[in-house]
Order: structure tokens, then sequence, then C-alpha cells
């Protein structure tokens, strides 16, 4: 048996294949041209396994090495990164070493998820960025009009009848054209962030996960469906610890000796959920639930960031066992009388 590492870039990929010993058989540089990766697979004289580091371009060659039968997995860079500098005493984490973990079993993988799930995956991830390029517009614009000291009639400058107020508004002229081009692309991506929140929506309706999970408290749809698609499978996951860990949400441990501290959050793992939690953590801290009651009594404790985050932790604890047991969750309306 054979070890291949790849290191992967965006127009090459360092390829090194290893023997059961450790020594080298073949390394090349090689253009991406999934013929040209084929054919040097199939000049090895053994079976091999394959391993590439996960970046943001890894999806074309996982599934190119997968459908052609050949094993391959993709590795966690942070934490190969920790073995490796102890391991092989090389801080380059290069093909040849990804190679060599491979063969001794020392790589830190990812899950990979299905096609179907990645799908969804970059539909709520390209909605998650047009939402903050919109923020970004509307902040710009409160900007220029703070600058010259001019208000909207009403509470909501991206009301209607802020953006009549918008459109008519006495600036200076090169303020003027920034303004006007500002609302155009706000005006743009609301219109695309519409369609894909409708098309999100669509999708939690006809999803019983998406749909056991909207009975918490503070989750809606868009929150729903990050759940499902960053998750993807409850069984991965050993116990809620484990599920809070992989959102980041649960508290890094500095150990020396016999005295432990406990610090921030890890903020490993996904950012997306994480972000959807926290978010469904705040609309929670409004409702009438035990998460209300929750949140309260963790704000006078600890302040509103930790309390908003407590409540995230409290979220996903939820969730692990409603898709575990596929029940919905279920509280006492009379306790919180």
């Amino acid at each position: 048996m054979y070890y291949t590492g790849i290191d992967l870039h965006r127009k090459t990929s360092f390829v090194t294949t290893v023997d059961a010993s450790g020594q080298i058989v073949k390394k090349v540089n090689l253009i991406n041209d999934e013929v040209t990766i084929l054919d040097y697979f199939l000049s090895l004289e053994k079976d091999t396994q394959a391993v590439i580091e996960s970046t943001s371009n890894w999806y074309w060659l996982y599934d190119l090495l997968a459908e052609h039968g050949i094993p391959v997995v993709v590795s966690n860079p942070l934490k190969t990164k920790a073995i490796a500098s102890a391991r092989i005493k090389n801080d380059k984490l290069d093909s040849h070493m990804l190679a060599q973990l491979l063969r001794a079993n020392l790589l830190a993988t990812v899950h990979v998820s299905s096609k179907q799930t990645r799908k969804l995956k970059e539909l709520l991830r390209h909605r998650a960025r047009l939402v903050r390029d919109t923020v970004r517009m509307k902040n710009r614009i409160h900007n220029i009009m703070a600058k010259n000291n001019l208000s909207a009639p009403g509470t909501d400058l991206f009301g209607n009848r802020g953006l009549e107020y918008l459109s008519k508004a006495q600036l200076p002229a090169f303020q003027r054209r920034q303004v006007d081009t500002y609302l155009t692309l706000y005006q743009q991506l609301k219109e695309h962030t519409d369609a894909l929140t409708k098309q999100i929506k669509q999708r939690a309706a006809e999803n019983p996960s998406a749909q056991l999970l909207m009975t918490i408290p503070g989750v809606g749809p868009i929150t729903s469906m990050f759940m499902v698609a960053e998750i993807e499978d409850i069984s991965r996951f050993k116990s809620y610890r484990h599920l809070s860990s992989y959102a980041g949400l649960v508290p890094s441990l500095d150990a020396s000796a016999d005295k432990q501290r406990m610090g921030r959050i890890t903020k490993q793992g996904s950012p997306y959920l994480r972000t959807a939690l926290v978010e469904a953590a705040q609309v929670a801290a409004r409702t009438r639930s035990k998460l209300n009651i929750f949140f309260r009594r963790r704000i006078v404790r600890s302040g509103y960031q930790k309390a908003v985050v407590a409540t995230a932790h409290k979220i996903i604890q939820y969730a692990f066992y409603i898709l575990k047991d596929q029940k919905p969750y279920r509280e006492d309306i009379d306790a919180l009388a």
C-alpha cells in the first residue's frame, strides 16, 4: 500500500507518494488538470490512499478521486499542523508530511459532507455573505448622513419613508453620488437576499429535521437549516458536548500542573453554525420560554455577551437530543406563568 499527500494550490498541486516504510516513491508538481492527476495515480504500481489539506478549493479534487475509487481523506489544517510540528519537526505542512502522517495514522481529518449537503451549505453561506454586504451598504449610508447631520423622519432609514427621504436628501454632489451608488447596491443585494430567504424557508418547511429544530424558542427557518446543513448526521457526535465543541461554543482550557483555568470559547469548528446559534440565542432571549429565564439569570451573573453564548450553548444541547430522539422540544407553559 502507498500513501499519497497532496499539497493543493489554485493552479498546481505538489504530490508525494511514500511506501509502507516511509520511503518516497514519487514526488512531482502537477497542474490542476483532472486527466493529469488521474494519470499520476494510474502510474503508481500499488493501490494508494490519498490525503488533501482542507483549503477553499478541495471539493473538485476530493470528488474526482472518490469517484475513481481512490480512498481519500481531508486533513484538518490546524490539528495536523500541531501534530506535524511535534512528530515530524518540520514547520512546513507539505505533501510529504501529509503522506507520512497518513502512513503513520497520525492524521487529523475533517468530516466530508455529501454533495447534497455541500450544495445546501453553499446556498446558506451565500445568503449569509449577501446579508453582510447589505449591512455594509446601510452602514456606509448611515455614515454619510451622520457626516452631514441628517436623520430620517422615521425610525427606519431603510423603510419606505426613509428610502424616499434618502433619494431626495440634500447632500454635496460627491456624497450624493456615493449615496445613490450604495442605495442601488443595497436594493440589488436585498432583492437577491429576499429570493434566497424565500427558497431556504421553503426547504425548511419540507425538511423534517428543520421542523423539529424550529420547535426550540428562537430557532427559525434559516437557523434550523444552518443546523441541518452543518450537523448533517447527528450520529457522528457522541454527546452534546462534542456537538458544542464542533460549534466552537466550549471554553478553552489552560492547564498547568494541578491548576486549570477556563478561558473564552474556542471558536474552533463551524463558524456558520456558531453564528446561527448566537443569533437564535438573541431571539430566544425575547421569547416567553425557559431559555428566556435562563438568559436573564446568566445576564445578571455574567453580563450580556456571556449570557448570549451560554444560551447558544443551551440551544445546541436541546438540538442534540431533538435530533437524536427525533422528538420536538416541549416545555411546561404553566411553569412560566
